[in-house]
């Protein structure tokens, strides 16, 4: 092979990774599926601070390889960010775009606390019916868990 030709190929490789849009996961765990959409077939688990290059986007999904190349799909745009985490090897974020105490409020969610001072910020909102409804919804970990067995649904 020339090295013209070799420097082509090296350029163009050079300028695809360049122009290459990076993501890391920002959830716990996801799935890279075939299609975009819940019901695709899973290929892959990501875990978070994986990264994954994307390829493309299509309504609110992003369609992504992952780094080692060996996998490409499907994963919900809300399951990645647009900045690069790092974990070091106690587990904790080091370099990060995302602090500790941040990563530790997301896994909280919606909780007492959060819904207390959402309250007290919206004071005229009407929360009867939302407690309403999460009274009448409540299920018990034990049929959830079943629900998901039945529908051969990944947990």
């Amino acid at each position: 092979m020339s090295i013209l030709k070799i420097t082509l190929i090296g350029l163009s490789l050079s300028s695809s990774l360049l122009n290459a849009e990076f993501l890391s996961v920002q959830v716990k765990k996801t799935v890279l599926r075939d299609k975009p959409s819940f019901l695709g077939k899973s290929i892959a688990k990501l875990s978070y601070a994986d990264q994954v290059e994307s390829a493309a986007t299509q309504n609110d999904w992003s369609k992504v390889k992952t780094i080692k190349g060996e996998s490409i799909g499907w994963v919900h745009s809300s399951a990645l960010i647009n900045k690069t985490i790092i974990l070091s090897s106690r587990g904790k974020l080091t370099n990060s775009s995302v602090s500790q105490s941040e990563v530790l409020m997301a896994g909280k969610g919606f909780n007492k606390e959060v819904e207390s001072a959402y309250k007290k910020k919206n004071a005229k909102l009407d929360f009867t019916l939302v407690n309403k409804i999460e009274r009448a919804n409540a299920v018990s970990a034990k049929r959830l868990i079943s629900f998901a067995k039945n529908g051969k649904l990944s947990i």
